[in-house]
């Protein structure tokens, strides 16, 4: 229910990550980063990442590599490049180092030249470290983890470390300030009983092994970056499970993940970028904060402010009182507990996701396009949020649970299978970010604007909505796909609510619930029914030609008292039968592009523009005015763009160019030196 009281700033609608990294001494470049979406083709989102050769070839040289055999408490090193000193093993040069046995109280520390590429491979080590880290790699260009095939490997930090004045790192289990590459097939356990379990001061790239990972904060931290082309990764984190966190540069601070099997559980976000986040593959079991369960309870109280649920850690009892601004502040500043997150750019091309979050599933604060996947989700608050353009191309997608199912600034649905089930709207397009005060934790404050739409060209979309079905602080398109909504019969809700205009050119609609009427510029017939009395939740709604052919059916997932429909098969003038559960209601002579009548073949009055369903009262309102004329703004792009608004010619689209500036012709990047979109916690 966006629109009622509620009102979100608009924030930037793309981010361009790009970034070449030329790694001293290793032979090639390291080259990888996120595409931005090209206004002229949607479907151009490019994301790679360049693996060097030593990031996926795990063999080694045994004749050559020095070999160190830990022993408790002492170290025997053979072979050049590598010091023993009682518990500490200090490698001061490039090369491959081969480690086998325990060190119960020790170091492994790298400190070798600038350009030096250093690789440890873990042959069967148990690593443990009473006052600090046992794998610190001080300085190289890259140091290189190869898990020996077959062998189990253990690394444990202590509790609490010992810092010399003025020092405050390490301050990971194996931690790394320079970049660091994962592979093998063997497997990695890591302890971070401190804070991190591994992370990474530039690049963070793994290409296999089995790593599980156990942090009081974060489970596996690239700064710069991070890269996963395969891999198993059982991690359980007091913070983030997977987090890429540079904010002081937009090239970085990116997650690609091109594969992998993830099991992830956090007190917080589950993978977490600070701009782009890519995933082309990988399957996903991803639970945050508690899961669902333990979210706080959204519901309005009737005047725009909202009561809270029992939930972990946030709510009371329903309803029994308005959140306050006190309690408001405090949510908005909560940890975050969102299962994949973005700042910037987020693209899914693939993957399998199930996915138990208390907050939102899925949640960028830019741009969002998703090409494939299949989704299982319950969520506490969103399913997929998108402070900007939410594009859906394709996938699977199955919320079962969720305060609000797809939300954006704008949505386009272009393919696809999309299930959902809200308490509040199912596909909400609002406008603006999700950092604002009007709701628990700050979510959900949102206005009407020119320049919010939901746009439908393709596709099977299936929702219930305990709000609306489908709601637009704008203008509402149907173009093609199939929809069929739940939603209530009430005074402020329905199955299709809207504060601009809804155009129907195409595509197929039935409705269990009210629906704001269709334009009289619509191109496509479409038939709003009101019924004599209220049909009951299961119920079967059919329409038949004359012929006797189904054109439209629909097993209603509430109870209702209105149907809205349209199909390609209509025709002004035609004559069609309305039935519920096989039971012939009445003929219906469609009169214009829309039609409204009563189940007993009545006639009722339609309100004017602005009015509101709730057939005891008055019913639909009158079908809207015309759309604006060109330039208006309300218009979507006619070639599929990319969900912002076609700005003039020759200015690039809605996204801005590479280093994009100010907010002119349609880009709707803040005004320069009004800072980069910044993930809200």
């Amino acid at each position: 229910m966006s629109k009622k009281g509620h009102r979100r700033g608009l924030l930037a609608l793309g981010l361009m990550v790009a970034m070449t990294i030329a790694l001293p001494g290793c032979g090639e470049q390291i080259s990888g980063g996120l595409g931005a979406l090209g206004a002229s083709d949607p479907n151009s989102f490019a994301s790679q990442y360049s693996y060097a050769e030593e990031d996926v070839n795990s063999a080694w040289d045994e004749k050559s590599a020095v070999q160190i055999t830990l022993n408790g408490s002492t170290a025997k090193v053979e072979g050049d490049g590598a010091a023993a000193a009682g518990s500490v093993v200090t490698i001061s040069q490039a090369g491959t180092y081969v480690l086998a046995g325990a060190l119960d109280d020790g170091q492994i520390l790298i400190d070798a030249g600038k350009e030096d590429v250093v690789r440890l491979v873990l042959n069967g080590v148990q690593l443990a470290n009473s006052t600090g880290a046992p794998i610190y790699a001080k300085k190289a260009a890259k140091t290189i983890l190869t898990l020996a095939d077959g062998k189990e490997n253990s690394v444990t930090d202590a509790a609490s470390y010992l810092y010399a004045d003025g020092e405050d790192e390490p301050d990971a289990a194996i931690f790394v300030k320079d970049s660091l590459s994962i592979n093998g097939d063997g497997s990695l356990t890591v302890q971070g009983q401190a804070k991190d379990a591994i992370a990474a001061k530039d690049m963070l790239v793994v290409t296999g092994g089995k790593l599980t990972l156990r942090a009081v904060h974060d489970g596996l931290q690239g700064r710069d970056g991070i890269a996963i082309r395969d891999g198993v990764f059982v991690i359980a984190a007091g913070n983030d499970g997977i987090k890429a966190n540079n904010d002081t540069d937009e090239a970085k601070g990116f997650i690609i993940l091109d594969g992998g099997t993830y099991d992830i559980t956090t007190g917080q976000d589950g993978i977490q970028a600070e701009t782009g986040l890519s995933i082309q593959g990988g399957d996903y079991e991803i639970l945050t904060g508690g899961g669902a369960d333990a979210a706080a309870v959204k519901q309005e109280n009737g005047f725009g402010g909202w009561a809270r649920g029992p939930g972990v850690p946030f709510g009371t009892v329903p309803g029994t009182a308005p959140v306050t601004a006190a309690e408001a502040e405090d949510d908005a500043s909560s940890d975050s507990v969102k299962a994949l997150k973005a700042g910037g750019l987020l693209t899914i091309q693939g993957g399998t996701f199930n996915i138990n979050a208390a907050d939102d599933a899925v949640h960028t604060n830019g741009d969002m396009t998703v090409t494939g996947g299949q989704f299982a989700i319950q969520t506490g608050d969103d399913a997929f949020h998108a402070d900007g353009a939410l594009r859906i191309d394709g996938g699977e997608i199955n919320v079962a649970r969720c305060y609000e199912g797809l939300e954006g600034a704008t949505i386009d649905i272009n393919g696809g299978h999309i299930i959902v089930t809200a308490s509040d709207d199912a596909i909400n397009a609002a406008g603006g970010s999700d950092g604002g005060t009007a709701g628990p934790r700050g979510r959900d404050s949102f206005a009407a604007a020119s320049n919010i739409y939901i746009r439908i060209t393709g596709g099977v979309v299936e929702v219930l909505g305990g709000g609306d079905g489908i709601d637009a602080n704008g203008d509402i398109f149907l173009e093609g796909g199939a929809l069929y909504l739940s939603g209530p019969s009430m005074e402020m809700d329905g199955a299709v609510d809207l504060d601009g205009t809804f155009l129907i050119t195409g595509g197929t609609m039935i409705t269990a619930g009210t629906s704001m009427a269709p334009s009289a510029e619509s191109t496509q017939p479409s038939l709003l029914v009101s019924y004599t009395s209220s049909q009951a939740e299961g119920s079967k709604i059919s329409l038949k030609d004359e012929a006797g052919k189904t054109l439209l059916e629909y097993t209603s997932q509430t109870s209702y008292t209105a149907s809205a429909m349209t199909s390609p098969e209509f025709a002004v003038g035609k004559t069609y039968a309305l039935y519920v559960n096989e039971q012939k209601l009445t003929e219906i002579t469609l009169s214009g592009i829309v039609t409204s009548i009563a189940d007993d073949g009545g006639a009722y009055a339609a309100r004017g523009p602005g009015g509101r369903g709730g057939f005891g009262g008055g019913g639909f309102p009158a079908a809207g005015g015309s759309p604006p004329a060109d330039g208006g703004g309300r218009v979507p792009p006619t070639d599929g763009g990319n969900g912002s608004f076609l700005p003039p010619d020759g200015s690039g689209g809605g996204f801005p160019p590479a280093g994009g500036g100010s907010g002119s012709g349609g880009d709707m990047r803040p005004p320069e030196g009004g800072g980069r979109n910044r993930t809200p916690r």
